[in-house]
């Protein structure tokens, strides 16, 4: 079961027709509405499960995710108290919150939850950094910075960098930023949502 972008929606043919189809001029999610969706849990996990689907699920299937991972427990493991409660939540409050912002369609309980087209709008707001970490522009920057001032230091003989040499010192920075690459890349792909695994966390 693997991560779809969300463009491709679910190819469930319910999902066909003016509401799930997908819409090239569709107007993006604006930056409110986003992190509105996103700063709640279970909308948040919802939209993770939807994102892992290939096919658009019931609100039965969808519930008993989403209660999964709120009771960190296998999804056969969920109660029917406890896939009730978010049965109900998602049914009343959730689904169409996200229905009338265009991040999926959802008409009854009996009908499949498809995923719309500003659904794809959303993992741009999740790899934003939270708000007491640096973010990445900023580390970049000082990466950069430390980069530059060791080959002045080198350049100018400074102890103790006067026994490298420029070489020396340039495949260093290029590996620091190597390495902080991959970490980048990674931490996003953990970020995103629909990625394998459980949801991604938001820190406020």
């Amino acid at each position: 079961m693997g991560s779809i972008d969300a463009a491709s929606v679910q190819g469930s043919d319910e999902c066909a027709g003016p509401k799930g189809a997908s819409d090239d001029a569709h107007e993006p999610l604006s930056a409110r509405d986003a992190f509105d969706i996103l700063s709640n849990d279970r909308r948040r996990f919802a939209l993770h499960y939807l994102m892992q689907e290939e096919e658009a699920p019931s609100l039965n299937q969808l519930s008993r995710h989403v209660a999964a991972w709120e009771n960190d427990v296998p999804p056969e493991a969920v109660t029917s108290k406890q896939r009730r409660r978010v049965h109900v939540a998602l049914h009343q409050t959730h689904l169409p919150r996200m229905d009338d912002a265009g991040i999926v369609t959802y008409e009854s309980s009996s009908d499949p939850i498809c995923l719309a087209e500003r659904a794809d709008d959303l993992n741009v707001y999740m790899e934003v950094v939270p708000g007491n970490d640096i973010t990445w522009s900023t580390f970049y920057l000082g990466l950069s910075l430390f980069s530059l001032s060791l080959v002045a230091a080198v350049a100018v003989g400074a102890y103790p960098f006067s026994v490298l040499s420029m070489t020396q010192t340039a495949v260093f920075s290029s590996l620091l930023f190597v390495v902080a690459s991959a970490v980048h890349v990674r931490w996003t792909r953990r970020r995103r949502l629909g990625s394998q695994g459980k949801p991604p966390t938001r820190r406020v």
